[in-house]
């Protein structure tokens, strides 16, 4: 299959849409950055980490999403920049 080609931020807009319709949605959560290293997209943004920066129970949702994303996206996009 060819990967179509597309900017970081019309990837970035795209990530944040699909974030917003899926069903595990955290309300705040946002990628970003994104980046690509080889065929694979990883895709970055809030982490829900507390004062002391630990992780709270949002964290790994959060972190699931993400690879969501990443499974997802890196199979139909390369970053075009």
């Amino acid at each position: 299959m060819t990967k179509q080609a597309i900017s970081q931020q019309d990837l970035i807009d795209l990530a944040n849409q699909l974030l917003r319709e899926h069903e595990d949605y955290i309300p705040g959560i946002e990628v970003r950055e994104v980046s690509q290293q080889r065929d694979v997209l990883t895709f970055k943004g809030e982490a829900f980490l507390d004062d002391d920066l630990l992780p709270t129970s949002n964290s790994p949702k959060a972190f699931n999403l993400y690879k969501w994303l990443c499974h997802r996206l890196s199979e139909q996009y390369t970053l075009s920049e």
